[in-house]
């Protein structure tokens, strides 16, 4: 324990020293993510008066602006640190859709994957989700006269969802394969805007899946509270209570204590862990030799061009996500003390932005209510845009040392890795 402390403070420190030495820089590319994330906010709403779908669409692009923040911050911290720079030089593995090296682009997947569970978390998700919805229905209300009491005035409901769960199945599967022949074209034609668009495509696909999988989540909450077994272990609770006398109090406060310990996983395990497995991806995809994912016995029975091509699709989503699970197993062979490390210094630069928040309050002094709603969303970009550069910086002297301790390279001794024939 006494090591994972003082690793938190080494962790801290190299931290502080390369925010003060890029500070200009990451502060500019937070505060034009932020900026974008609002504006395809903003364009969702305006793009829904034409069409409900290609709004969702536009929606997407709210958590790609700031995933795309975040690998810049850390690609213009990799020459700061030694082991990331060396990574950074290896040759990566053979691309076997694209033949070519393999780049961030092409493992987008492995990078989204973890963010989006950071997007959720932080309730990044749910706001944006709210901000659309809430805009969509505040221009219903205006178009629509709600006080003259005239028959026939609804809402547009329409606006508000992309379809049903069948329609967001096709748009997923559809996703995924288009994905497949933009990275075919790509290999052929040597067009760079494909990979953008691939970009995109993968990050529609992940977006819709995560979303569902929040209302499941929501909805699994909502039907356990809502069981008789948990109405009863209350029940039994508050009699076991009544029946403690004078320590029933410091029982109830160790329980409550208990429960939101429990309830807090998120923030102290969850999203570390994924704030690391985005570093890892960021800095160490090129280290992950390439998958070998084997045949399913189903394609074995088809004919032989269809077989040909399944095979090479499930080998190109095999390559999406390799970069994840190579991720995944150098935090692994680190151990537990990075993740506890910078788990450590994590809540420590959370705690700066809630800091900084009641610094505005505290410089703004007491306003009205009107007053402090134009301030609110100024205040909130800054102390994000600054907390966010924080922990990019704690993230790359954590991976620093999660590479460093893991993968001992040598650039010059590394070679091109082939793809499996």
């Amino acid at each position: 324990m006494l090591k994972a402390v003082s690793g938190a403070f080494v962790v801290v420190g190299s931290g502080c020293r390369l925010w003060l030495r890029h500070w200009p820089v990451l502060l500019s590319i937070a505060l034009f993510a932020l900026a974008a994330r609002n504006g395809a906010l903003w364009a969702s709403v305006r793009i829904s008066d034409l069409n409900n779908t290609a709004g969702i669409f536009t929606l997407v692009l709210a958590p790609l602006a700031t995933v795309t923040g975040i690998v810049l911050m850390l690609y213009t911290l990799r020459r700061s640190l030694p082991a990331i720079s060396d990574a950074a030089a290896v040759v990566a593995p053979l691309d076997p859709v694209r033949h070519r090296e393999r780049r961030l682009l092409d493992v987008l997947a492995s990078v989204l994957v973890p963010f989006l569970a950071v997007y959720a978390a932080y309730g990044f998700l749910e706001e944006d989700t709210d901000r659309y919805l809430n805009a969509l229905l505040g221009e219903e209300f205006a178009q629509n006269d709600y006080f003259s009491g005239l028959a026939g005035v609804s809402n547009n409901l329409d606006r508000f969802e992309i379809g049903g769960p069948w329609v967001e199945i096709g748009v997923v599967a559809g996703a995924i394969v288009l994905r497949f022949v933009l990275a075919k074209l790509e290999g052929r034609r040597r067009w760079v805007g494909l990979a953008f668009v691939g970009a995109y495509v993968e990050a529609l696909w992940l977006v819709a899946v995560t979303v569902r999988l929040t209302s499941y989540q929501d909805a699994a909450w909502a039907w356990a509270e809502s069981r008789r077994g948990v109405e009863m272990f209350v029940g039994g609770w508050e009699a076991m209570l009544r029946q403690l006398g004078p320590v029933a109090g410091a029982v109830d406060a160790a329980g409550a204590w208990t429960l939101d310990l429990i309830s807090s996983v998120d923030s102290l395990v969850v999203v570390p862990v994924a704030w690391l497995t985005v570093g890892a991806v960021v800095y160490g995809h090129q280290l992950v030799p390439p998958p070998n994912p084997p045949e399913p016995r189903i394609l074995r029975v088809v004919p032989g061009p269809v077989r040909r091509a399944g095979t090479e699709m499930l080998g190109e989503v095999a390559e999406r996500f390799t970069g994840l699970f190579g991720g995944l197993r150098q935090l692994a062979v680190a151990g537990l003390g990075p993740m506890i490390v910078f788990g450590l210094a994590f809540l420590a630069s959370q705690r700066l932005e809630d800091g900084l928040r009641e610094l505005a309050r505290l410089l703004l002094g007491p306003r009205p209510a009107t007053v402090w709603l134009g301030f609110a969303p100024h205040i909130d970009i800054v102390t994000r845009a600054i907390g966010l550069s924080v922990t990019m910086c704690l993230l790359a002297a954590a991976i620093e040392r999660v590479l460093s301790h893991t993968v001992p390279v040598d650039p010059a001794a590394q070679e091109p890795v082939s793809s499996p024939s």
